[in-house]
């Protein structure tokens, strides 16, 4: 989960005109509600007193990676204009390389290992998203001319969207730590 709405939402940067592919992000984002609410109506049933606190935070915060995609494309679908492009598909990408760490340490779960280097490279993926943020994209949002309270809005909520996400995969890096330094 994450992966596949990442990039369609970064196909729908590319051609905005095509609005199916909002949809498809939709019916995903919606898929993984549903899964989530599974899991976590299972997590309840299932006898793990130490960690099911932390693995529920954890599918939770991974959902709103997939509603943070979803607003963000809704967002892009309202925007006159997609201001940032290079640094957003820059964002973007680190992202998506932040959802393989962090598949990694689910398969270091299931297979065994040591979680610190996947941990470390969030840490870091999430740093330089920070830094490009703040160094590219905020010191210059406010050269953007805007004609509308509302347009300003979108801009800075999409970018916010965008930003978030890794935040979050950082915040489910943690809780996954928690949870691998508890068993």
């Amino acid at each position: 989960m994450g992966v596949v709405e990442l990039n369609l939402l970064k196909e729908f940067m590319k051609n905005r005109k095509n609005t199916k592919i909002v949809n498809n992000i939709i019916i995903l984002e919606e898929k993984g509600d549903l899964i989530t609410k599974d899991i976590k109506i299972r997590l309840e049933k299932a006898f793990l007193p130490n960690i099911r606190g932390n693995l529920s935070k954890a599918v939770e915060l991974l959902d709103e990676t997939l509603d943070n995609i979803k607003h963000a494309s809704l967002l892009l679908e309202l925007a006159n204009k997609l201001y940032f492009e290079e640094r957003i598909n820059e964002i973007l990408n680190i992202t998506e390389e932040m959802y393989y760490y962090l598949k990694q340490i689910i398969d270091i779960f299931v297979e065994g290992g040591d979680i610190n280097n996947p941990i470390r490279e969030i840490k870091k993926r999430e740093k330089d998203i920070d830094i490009i943020y703040f160094n590219k994209i905020y010191k210059n949002i406010i050269n953007i001319e805007v004609k509308t309270f509302w347009e300003g809005k979108i801009i800075s909520d999409f970018i916010g969207n965008i930003v978030k996400i890794s935040d979050l995969i950082e915040d489910i890096a943690d809780e996954l730590q928690i949870i691998y330094l508890n068993v």
